[in-house]
């Protein structure tokens, strides 16, 4: 299995000028646990980076920015960075290596120019792997039933 064969390609994803405020709306409208900040370059619209909930709550809120006007500081202030991003033919052992590596949980799919074209996070790496594993015992059951 692929990356592209386990992740998904709704992605929800904001100028990385976007507000952290803007964020918040979003991934509660969208109820997702992040979004993809984007920034316009000479090749077109690339990621940037990331934000997660994880990022809201530990890098933002913990901190008291709200407080202090924080809210309409940018994405690009509080993103995860760098960003780790895999492209689509990549397996599930590379997947775990990114995510190990780097202590993520979430990797955008990018396509050979850079362009985002999907995202691929732990839960569907394990639902996968559980997929697979179910596909074994079946295939265990029935050589079982020969023997």
């Amino acid at each position: 299995m692929r990356a592209v064969d386990i992740g998904t390609s709704r992605v929800i994803q904001l100028n990385e000028s976007s507000t952290i405020n803007e964020a918040a709306r979003t991934m509660r409208q969208h109820d997702v646990g992040c979004v993809v900040a984007m920034k316009n370059t000479l090749a077109g619209t690339r990621p940037s980076g990331i934000l997660t909930d994880r990022d809201l709550a530990i890098r933002f809120l913990a901190e008291g920015s709200v407080e202090n006007g924080g809210d309409e500081k940018a994405l690009r202030d509080i993103q995860s960075l760098p960003l780790v991003t895999c492209r689509a033919d990549a397996t599930i052992d590379e997947l775990i290596d990114m995510m190990l590596g780097s202590n993520i949980r979430r990797v955008p799919i990018v396509d050979e120019d850079g362009q985002l074209s999907g995202i691929v996070c732990l839960d569907d790496v394990m639902a996968a792997l559980a997929e697979l594993m179910q596909r074994a015992s079946h295939a265990l059951a029935g050589e079982r039933a020969f023997d």
